[in-house]
């Protein structure tokens, strides 16, 4: 017993504090480097370890949130963000990743309060615009969410971006009634329009506009679990607004069913399009 006091005694002391925060900052920053190479678990175990030295810096909550969000684990990902607000409630990024990883687990609505904050505090114009068109858009809000749209394609840094903002872009102003603007989206698009990462969102504006068939569209549904849901609901948002609701939620159902990743904006968007369809 007198030993452990001794122990406690001497991790109170003012130097024992400052070699736990510097190595909180060297777990913190190996974290980081790890999160950078994609090696998420490693990352994970840098970031639990850096807390556990010093639990105060909101940062350290911010970077698990991220790294557990890769690893698919949305729900941790929304407690550790929550917990760096709790340290820091003007965090910016930890208002924009919330926001973010609540539209993942389908609280949309609950997303919306989040990404209005983190702009006013300043955070990535274009990841709140994206998220936030997002949230408006699978809610319903179809006329804010066109609005909205048009503060993502500016600010988006990649050909990939871009694409993206256009595909959700496009749709939102269909349903708002605005077909003159949609047209506008569509003809900024050519199939040798340069992407990696959203093949499937060039696909989708393809495909409205006449230039990609469905059966070719459907083919990337077999490439992985995210692409499954990303194509389907393209497919099924075509077909939806071409008044076929039948196959559109055919469309629907296999990108909320397994393997579908439910977490993709596919899945979510799928979901709620569904709800609506409820009698």
């Amino acid at each position: 017993m007198a030993g452990l006091t001794l122990i406690l005694i001497v991790l109170t002391l003012p130097g024992a504090r400052q070699d736990a925060g510097a190595d909180a900052r060297s777990a913190f920053q190996q974290a980081n480097a790890l999160f950078e190479k994609t090696e998420n678990e490693k990352a994970l175990a840098a970031y639990n370890k850096a807390i556990a030295l010093d639990p105060k810096p909101p940062e350290y909550h911010v970077g698990r949130c991220r790294t557990l969000a890769r690893l698919m684990r949305h729900q941790e990902a929304i407690d550790s963000c929550t917990d760096a607000l709790k340290l820091d409630p003007g965090n910016a990024q930890a208002l924009l990743e919330r926001g973010h990883f609540l539209i993942n687990v389908r609280q949309a609505d609950k997303a919306l309060p989040d990404l209005l904050q983190a702009r006013k505090l300043g955070a990535d114009p274009y990841g709140v615009a994206y998220h936030l068109s997002l949230a408006y858009y699978v809610t319903g809000d179809f006329k804010r969410a066109a609005e909205e749209y048009e503060q993502c394609y500016p600010n988006a840094k990649t050909d990939d971006n871009r694409v993206a903002c256009l595909a959700w872009q496009y749709v939102a102003l269909l349903r708002a009634g605005r077909k003159a603007d949609a047209e506008k989206v569509l003809a900024r698009i050519t199939p040798d329009t340069n992407v990696q990462s959203s093949v499937a969102y060039l696909d989708r504006l393809l495909l409205f506009k006449g230039v990609k068939k469905e059966e070719d569209v459907a083919q990337a549904m077999q490439k992985d679990n995210l692409q499954l849901p990303t194509v389907a609901y393209g497919i099924g948002v075509w077909h939806l607004v071409n008044g076929r609701q039948v196959r559109a939620r055919e469309y629907f159902e296999k990108a909320t069913a397994p393997p579908a990743q439910q977490s993709g904006f596919g899945s979510v968007a799928s979901y709620y399009e569904l709800q609506r369809m409820k009698p």
